[in-house]
Order: structure tokens, then sequence, then C-alpha cells
């Protein structure tokens, strides 16, 4: 045992790797007297191993993969020490070679991570039987431990290296210039996009100093921080570089950059790295500046309007008890349902609800359910996994995941397919979910706001809403009044309108006319909000004055009032001016319904809206089956 042990130490004693494993097993066979024995790793399905080293009758032969089902390797890999000392061929019949070889007997010790998982065996056979006092096994024992260390070593060398290709692989494609420099700022790392910058091959670079390739300005900033950089603190302590600093390439032609600067310590030693972009385009033309900040500007104005709870325009009764409601749920997590015909506003009030809510600085996603085809409205709203289904190329975060934290708003909360209002009701409930063609359970925490223009309570009764998911929804429910029944708020939507289209179309447009008021007080707006916003649009284009009209070429008919008669004429019903508003549309129309030139597009419905409205109203084209 004894001489044993020291041949195979002193065999193994200088050997790593592949050349450790291949010593292992030949000093092993021969210090043992074994004709076969091998050493493996288990295969990530758990299902198969692969030889790292193979003696096999006195040679070292090429490594194999087998499955583990019938072998008498199978039990090693549950984590067992195994001992066949006589007929194995027979145990194992299912393997023909065993018999063929004359395998008597088996030996095999399974290599144990510390952290208890199988990574592989070790094991020896032969063809004669063997005793299970074996002096053998306790060789295997203690090179077992040997074995499952070089292999721990192995795969960390291979995880390393390939953090390391991956690190190499992003730096290479990052667009902009990576450039590490130790505490002398001589340049250690110079990745693809600083050799673009700079002009300068990386083998130019690497082991110079840094300084030359900054204008003075930069480099007293960058020798500052660098001695400012605390070693207690050195992982924290990035710097944003202010406005206005220049890089020198390689040629000496100065460009102006964004950069950042931040300390890592790696093995005891300081290091530095400059992320820097070239911004040369940016400051190519003064008049190219002025329109972009023009644009930017515009563009935080829409972001304020979007966002701010204060672009709500409405005084009348109806809309500030819609305000007061949506104040009072803001602060809690309960489920809103907006409710109101299509136009009213309830994309607003629901970002409304958000902004003025714990969850206002995460995301606010919104999700129009009646725009998704019933075969993605699941995959759109929970993700998917790759091969989900075809065209499912990629792994893909649904809805609920960006929101998560945040708020999502699913308008039209009626289209919903069958099984999207199963996965949904399942979110509510319990915050959970899994992704299309997933079977790992996501959870979440999102506050969700859902709108309709449809009677859900209806389609409860016709079986088309599930009724639970119904319940879930309707927790807070905020009914919003369509144009007609605030007649007080048109003239303020219309101004507030007229100033945000006249300041976008630099037109002094500064107030409505009378008569246009008065025209727009008279007309019924089935269209609601929407419609209104299009009518202001469209005068807005045409005006010519200080004072916006409202023309007949807007096509509204909104017709001069007759001379006073001695007795009025009788009014018909809101739902009665609806349909013959409708009719009048689509009869222009000549009852095409979808396109630029339908009807949905003149009154700005979707078209399933309109068909629905059309049946509710009975608006049937004459000649056409009832």
């Amino acid at each position: 045992m004894h001489l044993a042990l020291r041949a195979i130490v002193e065999g193994t004693a200088t050997a790593t790797g592949t050349e450790f494993f291949y010593a292992l097993v030949r000093e092993l066979a021969r210090a043992l007297s074994v004709r076969y024995a091998f050493v493996s790793e288990l295969l990530e399905s758990g299902a198969r191993v692969r030889t790292l080293a193979f003696w096999f009758d006195g040679n070292l032969i090429d490594n194999i993969e087998f499955d583990l089902d019938g072998t008498p390797c199978e039990v090693v890999m549950r984590g067992e020490t195994v001992y066949y000392t006589r007929k194995v061929y027979e145990m194992f019949p299912r393997h023909p070679e065993l018999r063929e070889l004359g395998i008597e007997s088996y030996f095999g010790v399974p290599l144990v991570a510390e952290s208890g998982q199988e990574m592989g065996h070790l094991a020896v056979f032969h063809d004669q039987p063997m005793v299970k006092e074996f002096r053998g096994m306790a060789l295997l024992k203690i090179f077992a431990a040997r074995a499952r260390a070089e292999l721990e070593r192995k795969r960390a060398e291979q995880a390393l290296r390939k953090s390391e290709e991956r690190l190499a692989s992003i730096l290479a494609s990052a667009m902009d210039a990576i450039v590490t420099i130790d505490a002398e700022r001589r340049i250690t790392l110079f990745n693809a996009a600083a050799e673009k910058v700079f002009r300068c091959r990386k083998e130019q670079a690497i082991g110079q100093p840094f300084e030359p390739f900054l204008s003075k300005r930069f480099g007293n900033l960058l020798k500052g921080y660098c001695l400012a950089v605390q070693p207690a603190t050195v992982n924290s302590q990035q710097l944003w570089a202010p406005e206005g600093l220049t890089a020198r390439r390689r040629d000496g032609e100065e460009f102006p950059v964004e950069a950042t600067l931040s300390p890592l310590e790696i093995g005891g030693q300081r290091f530095f790295t400059v992320i820097l972009r070239d911004v040369t385009e940016r400051w190519q033309s003064e008049e190219t500046l002025k329109q972009l900040q023009l644009e930017n500007i515009y563009l935080q104005e829409e972001i304020k309007t979007r966002q701010s709870p204060g672009h709500i325009v409405g005084d009348s009764p109806a809309m500030q008890a819609v305000f007061g409601h949506a104040e009072q749920v803001a602060g809690t997590d309960s489920t809103v349902l907006l409710t109101g015909e299509t136009g009213t506003g309830k994309s607003v009030i629901a970002r409304t609800i958000h902004d003025l809510s714990d969850r206002r600085d995460k995301l606010f996603v919104n999700v129009n359910c009646a725009a998704l085809p019933g075969e993605l409205v699941e995959s759109e709203l929970f993700g998917h996994e790759k091969g989900a289904f075809t065209g499912a190329t990629a792994q893909r975060k649904g809805r609920f995941e960006l929101a998560d934290g945040g708020t999502l708003f699913l308008d039209e909360v009626g289209e919903l397919t069958a099984g999207a209002q199963a996965k949904l009701l399942r979110v509510l409930q319990d915050q959970e979910f899994e992704r299309v063609g997933g079977t790992q359970t996501l959870k979440v925490n999102v506050r969700l706001i859902a709108a309709t223009n449809r009677d859900l309570a209806r389609m409860v009764k016709d079986g088309a809403f599930r009724a639970d998911l119904y319940y879930r929804l309707n927790v807070f429910p905020i009914r919003l009044p369509s144009l007609c029944e605030r007649p007080t708020d048109i003239p303020l939507l219309a101004r507030y309108l007229l100033d945000k289209f006249a300041r976008k179309m630099g037109k002094s447009i500064h107030d409505l006319s009378p008569r246009a008021c008065e025209r727009l007080l008279r007309y019924s707006w089935p269209g609601n909000i929407r419609e209104l916003q299009n009518v202001i649009e469209r005068a807005a284009i045409l005006a010519r004055g200080p004072l916006l009209e409202i023309d007949n070429a807007l096509e509204l008919r909104l017709d001069d009032p007759e001379p006073a008669a001695s007795t009025p004429e009788p009014l018909g019903s809101l739902e009665a001016m609806e349909r013959a508003y409708i009719l009048q549309v689509l009869e222009r129309t000549r009852w095409v319904i979808e396109g630029e030139r339908g009807a949905a597009a003149i009154l700005d419905l979707n078209p399933s809206t309109l068909r629905s409205r059309m049946q509710k109203l009975q608006i049937r084209k004459a000649g056409t089956a009832a």
C-alpha cells in the first residue's frame, strides 16, 4: 500500500490539468495491477459522462462519451462508492462489451464538489475478481479528492477563459472608447473603439502615458482625479467629466469629448478606466445644434404635457368628481377601472393616477389591447421564451415585467382573449405568471389600471368576459363623462388645444371667435375630446387671423341656426343625434368603415368600436339582412 501510494504520488506530483489525469490513471493501473482505469466528468445533461483520461490494457486511448443508463458507473454518479467484486458482465447484461472484455470486477468512487454536486468519477476494472477489502479502494478515495480538486480548477480556468472572451467581445464591440490606465497613468487597455477614435493601434498605445492623448485641461483633470481617489472608496468614486473637454488624436487633431472616469482595484493594484465618446458630429453645425435644441424644448414640453396632472382641463362638476376620485385612489395600490366613451381621456386619467402615486419614479407602461392581434396578446403582456411559437427567435420580456414596480395601463381591456383574461386574473390574484412557452414562475409588483369603452357587466352576462376578472378589475371604478355631459368644459378644452397647436405651428391665434365658440357648444361631439382635438387642429391649419373660426369645410354639421321661430324645434335625444351623425358619415363614405377615408377614421374611432356602436344603435345599410 505504502509503495503503491508513493508511486502514484511521484507519478502525478508535477502534472496539472490534462497531464495530471493521464498520469493518474496510468499510475493507478500500474500500482494496482489492473488492466483498465479512467477518470470522467459529468456532462450538463446529467445522463452522460466524458472521460478525461482512459488507461486501456497498457495504453492511453482517446477519450469517449457514454450514457450512464445501465452501466456500473450509474450508481457511482448518484454519489455512492461501488464495489463489484466479480461477474460484473452478468450484472449489466445491456452492455455486451463488458462480457467481450471479460470484465469481472469494477470499483468506482464519485468526485463530489464541496457544494455536494457530483462532478464525475474515478474507476478501475479488471478481468480478474477483486476482494472488497481491496487495497486499491483506499487509494481510489485518496486520489478521487485530488482529481476532484483538479477538475474544479480546470472548470474554473474554463469559466475564466470564457469570461475573458466575453469581456474582450464586449470591449471590442463597444461604441465608446474604453481606456484603462495604471497608477502611473500608463495605458493598460485600449479597445477597438479607442483605436478608431484616437487613430492609433493598440500595440502603439499599450504601456505609453495617456496624457499625450488629452488636452491640457483634460490631462490636469485626470491627474487631479487619480490623486484624489482614496483607497477605502476606490470602487465608488465615479466622475462625470465636465462639458467642454477635448482629447487629442495621435496625429494631433483635437476633438470634443464626453467622458466618465472611474477607479478600480485588482489584486491590490489601482487602475482607472476612462470611457469617452467623440462628439465632433454634434458640434459640426451650429444650425443643426439650434434645431436640436428647439426639438428638445418641444419634446420636453410634450413630455411635461403627457406627464403633468395639470394638463387635465375641466372645471365642470363631473370632471371635478373624476379628479377627486383619482387623487383619492392614487395613494393606494388598488386596481382602478376607467370607463367611458372613446376619446374621453381615460389614458390621461390613468397617467395622472400614476404620477400622483408612490410609483411615479417607476415606469408607466401603456398597452392598447384592441391594437394587438388576438394570438399575440399573451406574448405582449407576459413575454415569451425562445421557440415558444413560430417567429419567437429570442426570449422577450412582457409588459408586466417591464412595469415591475410601476404601473401597467391596459386600455380597451374588454378586447382581451379568453386565454389572456385567465392569465391576467392570476396576476391580479398572486402577482405571478409564466412567459408563453416557459415554466419558470415570475413574480412582479405591478399596479394595474384598466380602461374600456364597453359595458363589461353586459359582456359578463353574455359570457364574453370572465366574471371573476371583472370583479377583480372593478375594485375602484371611475366613469369619465362624455364631452356632451360637460359642455362648460368645451371652451376651456378648445382654448387649451388652440394654444397648443398655434405654438406648434408658429401661428399667432389668440382666441376662439364668438361664433366658433357658439358652434362648438351646439355640436354633440360623438368622438369626444379626440374629435374636438382634430377639429381644432384642422381649424388652426386653415386659420388666417388672430381669431379661430370653425368653417363648414371642417365637415361638421354645425349649420347656422335658422331664424327664430315662434315655436322652437323639438330636440332629439343624445342617442338619436349620435345615430343620425354616424349615418351621415357612413353615407358620405359609401358605408366604408376602415381605411384612411373610412367612417371610423372620420369619427376618430377604432373600427371595432364603430361596429359596436352601429350594432347598439341598430344602424344597418339598406338592403342588408338584420
